[in-house]
């Protein structure tokens, strides 16, 4: 389970923490190396297959505000294709917490 860190963060700032990110991890290890920044779109490569992929980061911010259950499944309605790129941008910007690692 999943907490927010910033609960109400507004999508300036959260362009903000978006901004210098160069790579970043889904949760199982999959490794994103950005591209580009096309507006409010994440153009991205993923590094096991070379495929180029982007991510409407106004959608991964919306999903951010409104999800309680960070299960990547969850993130469908807001990124279809790009569940797992979602959360591991969130937990890459430390705006998610694993509550278990939180307590050992």
């Amino acid at each position: 389970m999943y907490q927010k860190t910033r609960p109400n963060i507004s999508f300036i700032e959260f362009m903000q923490l978006v901004g210098p990110v160069v790579s970043f991890n889904s949760l199982e290890g999959c490794e994103y190396i950005v591209q580009k920044y096309k507006g409010t779109t994440m153009v991205f490569k993923r590094q096991s297959t070379k495929e180029i992929w982007d991510m409407d980061l106004k959608q991964v911010h919306k999903a951010y505000l409104e999800l309680k259950d960070f299960k990547t499944i969850n993130f469908k309605e807001y990124v279809y294709k790009r569940h797992s790129p979602a959360l591991g941008l969130l937990l890459h910007l430390k705006l998610l917490v694993d509550e278990l690692r939180k307590i050992i």
